[in-house]
């Protein structure tokens, strides 16, 4: 559980769907949701979640008969974002120094920010 001053930016959560899905109805408590057909995936756009928040997405999916179809392999649900301002690992910089011969008046500031590598949830 993360404390709602940290935030994550650019949601998007991949919810996959058949190829064979006829129409979606979505409902999202939070940010934009729709049926994108080229993907075959509800794309769930969050511009900023905070942390120690919930939010929901319900909806119905409507599926065309087929008598060939194989069963459907169900893929995982994934998810990309980004936390600035967040080290996951914890690495913190300490001390910087630049030598610069120049003359160049220099800035100190560090700008940390965590990635989403690779988190899949399957159902």
């Amino acid at each position: 559980m993360f404390t709602f001053k940290l935030f994550a930016t650019s949601v998007l959560i991949k919810i996959p769907l058949p190829k064979n899905t006829a129409q979606v109805h979505v409902n999202a408590a939070a940010g934009k949701a729709k049926y994108e057909s080229d993907q075959a995936a509800i794309m769930w756009r969050l511009r900023r979640f905070p942390g120690d928040t919930e939010y929901s997405l319900s909806g119905e999916v409507e599926v065309i008969a087929g008598v060939n179809d194989k069963a459907w392999s169900r893929p995982p649900i994934t998810m990309d974002f980004q936390v600035p301002m967040f080290a996951a690992s914890g690495l913190h910089v300490r001390f910087l120094k630049v030598f610069e011969k120049s003359n160049y008046q220099t800035v100190k500031w560090v700008r940390y920010i965590t990635k989403a590598g690779t988190y899949q949830h399957r159902i």
